[in-house]
């Protein structure tokens, strides 16, 4: 009964969508507000219909109901409550259908009535997309196909999705791409429109502050995720998935900077179309890529036709898109023009081109195995070095302008005055920089910590000016409400560059074979194997291990454990790592139980991770950031 309700409000949303996408067409056409009206009420019901669609799926998921596909393969009779109900963006037909729920709500409320000229090209443009997504899950891969054998026990959700981490990750993400067809829509109205303004610029103004956040989170909880689950010793391994993850938040990095400038200065109008049209075509070449199988990764779903479709819908969109642009591309021409090359619109041009070529360098490393296999039949991947080595000297660049450019002024900026108010911040910077490199003789910690340094100290300095001000006048808060989230927000990257830079530089890695009651020295360590056990549950047998681990002075008691999942019902045999980590500020110390030698003695891998901390801190604190600018009521500018 559920099955149908859900497959019947789906297929009635798919209906009243497309009506929707008709009569905004021919609002469009006819110039009719009554239609816009008429399009947003079919809109309003397509969504309330789908939402009764998610609501059945959820229940199905909750009760576990064999009699539902979707529940056999991604729920078990052992799943707690918390993962069947993540177990709804766990598989591919129930992220769709969430996908399409929240890309419904968005397009229901994106587009206020006050900016008639571009209001009905944005929801054609946001109509489509949608229309897209519930045509696969009404006919493609529907989250409602039901079995007629009578099965008590499902395949349960992958092991390695279990975490409280992976339950969250998925969403974030989902709320950062799909946010990002509103920014894309307004755009594509805009073009479609022929509106030269900046009222599209401005109306995407939160949007992208919301897609920027929410890829935040979503990269951030991926990282942790696959720190404690994977057994990785890192936060990242430049997976292709990660990859595609990090396309759009690099361009919408990117956006934000030139659309700043655009909405101040008039500049740019072109390039920011092109930009977040870019970015949100990348979100969803990501999402083909996540779906399609042509690259292998931990984190995509199986080999599916489903990527076909992403394909001819990438295609048709991407023509629909750049034949406006061509088109209609004069009407935004930008009057004003950069002036000096030291202005801040100038600096905001060059932070583009960087962001742009580290986006370009990513998706070769991530499309040469496709590319390799069509040209030579074998799949060659592209390791972590190549990103590493070819990425470096963009990032000191980044943080070259992060420096200076929040410092320059609008138009006829001149660099001497800000070359003199960073000279202080400059001289301290470098010798504590040189001071470090005396220790460990590395050229990149010394261009990494000169450079990370200064715009710490810049910031700082700018900090304690500022508080004097407000001091004198509490409206400067209000005035420079903006410019304050993005200091945070660099804060908060600056100390993510340090803790990449510290955690991977000096790194220990250590391969050691123990038995019970056996201690052994490696580096500063002395690590002792405690005892082992093994215990069965209903659903797995567990292979643990009690290490005490002691550095200098100090004892740790770690607990690291391997998971071997029972074949029950549907369920195929997974082998799980749960990693071992004691977190200190400085380092971490992190502990793999890899495997049981037929003589009894266990092997184990040891990573110490220094000052990790602050990638998880900086991180922590450039979200705060992303949120600040989110939930202020008005952005007043500087």
């Amino acid at each position: 009964m559920i099955n149908s309700i859900g497959d019947i409000s789906l297929f009635i949303s798919f209906i009243l969508a497309g009506f929707s996408l008709f009569v905004f067409t021919c609002s469009y056409i006819n110039k009719s507000d009554i239609l816009v009206d008429v399009g947003q009420r079919f809109l309003l019901s397509s969504f309330f219909s789908l939402t009764v669609s998610i609501v059945c799926l959820f229940i199905l998921l909750i009760i576990k109901d064999y009699s539902n596909l979707y529940v056999v393969k991604n729920v078990s009779n052992d799943l707690s409550p918390l993962f069947s109900a993540t177990s709804l963006w766990a598989g591919q037909a129930g992220s769709l259908l969430l996908w399409a729920w929240i890309l419904s709500l968005y397009v229901l409320i994106s587009v206020p009535k006050s900016l008639k000229k571009i209001l009905p090209a944005s929801k054609i443009a946001g109509g489509f997309v949608l229309v897209f997504f519930l045509y696969l899950i009404s006919f493609v891969e529907s989250p409602f196909e039901t079995t007629s054998e009578q099965i008590t026990n499902g395949r349960g959700l992958n092991p390695i999705l279990q975490n409280i981490y992976m339950s969250i990750h998925p969403l974030s993400l989902y709320l950062g791409y799909i946010s990002l067809t509103i920014p894309f829509s307004f755009g594509l109205g805009a073009l479609i429109s022929k509106d030269g303004s900046s009222d599209w610029i401005k109306l995407s103004k939160k949007w992208t502050y919301f897609s920027w956040t929410f890829l935040s989170i979503g990269l951030l909880l991926g990282s942790r995720w696959a720190y404690l689950e994977l057994g990785w010793g890192g936060y990242w391994a430049w997976d292709p998935v990660e990859n595609v993850a990090l396309m759009p938040w690099l361009l919408l990095t990117a956006f934000l900077h030139s659309s700043y400038a655009q909405e101040e200065k008039n500049v740019l109008k072109r390039w920011n179309l092109l930009l977040i049209f870019l970015a949100f075509f990348l979100s969803i070449f990501g999402t083909f890529i996540t779906r399609s199988g042509l690259i292998s990764s931990v984190h995509s779903f199986a080999q599916s036709s489903i990527g076909d479709y992403f394909i001819i819908f990438i295609i048709f969109l991407l023509i629909f898109s750049l034949s406006f642009y061509f088109k209609n591309k004069n009407s935004f021409y930008s009057i004003a023009e950069i002036k000096t090359l030291s202005s801040k619109e100038n600096f905001f041009v060059i932070n583009n081109i960087l962001f742009l070529v580290i986006t370009i360098t990513v998706l070769l490393g991530t499309v040469f195995p496709i590319i390799s296999e069509f040209i030579t039949g074998e799949k060659i991947l592209v390791g972590p070095s190549f990103y590493n080595i070819v990425n470096f000297p963009n990032i000191l660049l980044l943080l070259l302008l992060m420096s200076i450019a929040p410092f320059l002024p609008w138009r006829d900026g001149k660099i001497k005055p800000v070359v003199k108010y960073l000279s202080v911040p400059f001289a301290i910077a470098i010798i504590f920089a040189i001071i470090f490199y005396s220790f460990y003789k590395s050229y990149q910690l010394f261009l990494v910590n000169l450079l990370c340094l200064t715009v710490l100290l810049s910031l700082f300095k700018e900090f304690i000016k500022d508080l004097r001000l407000i001091k004198k006048n509490k409206n400067i808060l209000a005035l420079k409400y903006r410019r304050y989230c993005s200091f945070i927000v660099h804060l908060g990257i600056v100390l993510l560059i340090m803790g990449v830079s510290f955690s991977s530089y000096f790194e220990e890695k250590y391969d050691l074979t123990l038995a019970n009651n056996q201690s052994k020295n490696i580096g500063t360590l002395n690590v002792k194997l405690l005892n082992t056990y093994k215990k069965e549950t209903d659903s797995k047998f567990i292979l643990g291990a009690n290490v005490l681990i002691k550095d200098r002075n100090k004892e740790y008691k770690l607990n690291p454990e391997q998971n071997l999942y029972k074949y029950e019902g549907n369920r195929e045999i997974n082998k799980e790592t749960e990693v071992s980590i004691h977190s200190t500020f400085f380092r971490d110390y992190y502990l793999i139980l890899v495997d049981e030698n037929v003589d009894g003695a266990f092997n184990f891998k040891i990573y110490i991770n220094p000052l990790v901390s602050l990638l998880w801190i900086g991180s922590f604190i450039s979200i705060i950031g992303g949120f600040l600018s989110i939930f202020r009521g008005r952005l007043t500018n500087d």
